[in-house]
């Protein structure tokens, strides 16, 4: 069965091309009989995505040649997290700290760090879906909390629990309301909440969707192309 499989731990792409999305169905022009002409537009399609990798070597390297070989070229899906280099500041996002205290972590309650130095890695907090929006509505309205009341166009998002997707606003509305690029790939609850960072499920478009090169010293030129896998499909098919 096919199988829904997850990046290296540290594998992060150091570029990121939207190539297709939104589509439209439907979009052009239809004249009326008095010869106005009127714009139609609806929403739909799947994301589709190259995602390209810094020059590694080593089990980096072959952990990251195991995750292209995992996919067997689209039949299996992955998850991908999309990283916003240009997302809201630390104080948008209602943090309170410097950007060395991020990206330094946090200890543990006594002062320690994990067994390898390392301190547990920061996170975004998330906000509360206020209200509920079905599958494949475009409106959703979040809570004011922490970051939420900071987003404008272009700004990325996501849902949880349960829900593969990755959403652009597109319109900043009344009371805190949000139009979306894409339709809801799954329905939102007043037990949702958004976050930053969204999780996407994907597949490869084709066998030849991923390519690289091993130089002397690096694997270099990891790019991969992937498109999304519906939430109710990597569901269905992907996680048995």
């Amino acid at each position: 069965m096919p199988r829904l499989v997850t990046p290296p731990i540290g594998l992060r792409p150091n570029r990121m091309r939207k190539l297709s999305g939104p589509r439209t169905r439907g979009a052009g022009q239809s004249v009326s009989v008095t010869g106005w002409e009127q714009t139609v537009a609806a929403p739909f399609g799947a994301r589709r995505m190259e995602f390209s990798f810094p020059p590694i070597r080593g089990e980096m390297a072959r952990r990251a040649r195991g995750w292209i070989t995992q996919q067997h070229g689209g039949a299996n899906a992955t998850r991908m997290r999309l990283c916003d280099w240009d997302g809201l500041s630390l104080a948008q996002r209602g943090i309170v700290a410097t950007s060395d205290q991020w990206a330094a972590g946090k200890p543990w309650s006594n002062g320690q760090p994990w067994s390898n130095g390392l301190n547990w890695k920061n996170g975004n907090p998330p906000v509360p879906v206020v209200a509920a929006a079905a599958k494949g509505s475009t409106i959703v309205r979040l809570s004011t909390a922490f970051w939420g009341s900071n987003l404008g166009v272009g700004d990325w998002i996501g849902f949880f629990p349960f829900h593969f997707g990755a959403y652009e606003i597109t319109e900043v509305l009344e009371n805190n309301e949000f139009r979306l690029d894409l339709p809801l790939r799954a329905a939102l609850t007043a037990s949702s909440f958004a976050y930053l960072n969204p999780w996407l499920a994907m597949r490869m478009e084709s066998e030849n969707s991923a390519e690289a090169e091993r130089d002397a010293s690096h694997l270099v030129g990891l790019t991969v192309v992937l498109i999304e896998v519906f939430d109710d499909d990597a569901r269905t098919y992907f996680t048995g």
